[in-house]
C-alpha cells in the first residue's frame, strides 16, 4: 500500500480511550518502556519512516529556501536604513516652520 493511501485512512486516535494510548511505561508494574514492548498493538497509522520522510522533506525545503529567507529577513529592515536621515530632515523642517512663524 502506498504511503498516501495508508495515511489517508482515519485512525480515530483522538477518540481512543486514554488507558489504551501508548505511555512511556508499560503495564501495572511500570517496568519496561513502551518502545521495548513489541507485542503491543499499534496506536496510530503513522510509522517511524513516515516521520523520517517528513523531516527529510522539511530539511530539504529549508536548505533550498535559505537564501530567499535571508533576503526576506533583510528586506524588512530596508525602510529603516535611512530612518536617521528622515528624522534629521523632519527636525530641520519643523525648525524652519517654527522660524518662519516667528518671523511672520
Amino acid at each position: 500500500m502506498k504511503r498516501v493511501e495508508r495515511l489517508a485512512q482515519t485512525d480515530f486516535y483522538d477518540q481512543a480511550n486514554p488507558k489504551n494510548r501508548p505511555s512511556t511505561r508499560a503495564g501495572e508494574d511500570k517496568g519496561a518502556l513502551y518502545v521495548e514492548n513489541f507485542d503491543l498493538d499499534p496506536q496510530s497509522l503513522i510509522r517511524e519512516d513516515d516521520i523520517e520522510v517528513y523531516i527529510r522533506g522539511i530539511s530539504y525545503r529549508n536548505k533550498v529556501n535559505k537564501l530567499v529567507n535571508k533576503f526576506m529577513s533583510r528586506l524588512k529592515w530596508l525602510p529603516m536604513e535611512r530612518s536617521f536621515d528622515i528624522l534629521e530632515k523632519a527636525v530641520e523642517m519643523q525648525h524652519d516652520i517654527k522660524e518662519a512663524n516667528i518671523k511672520a
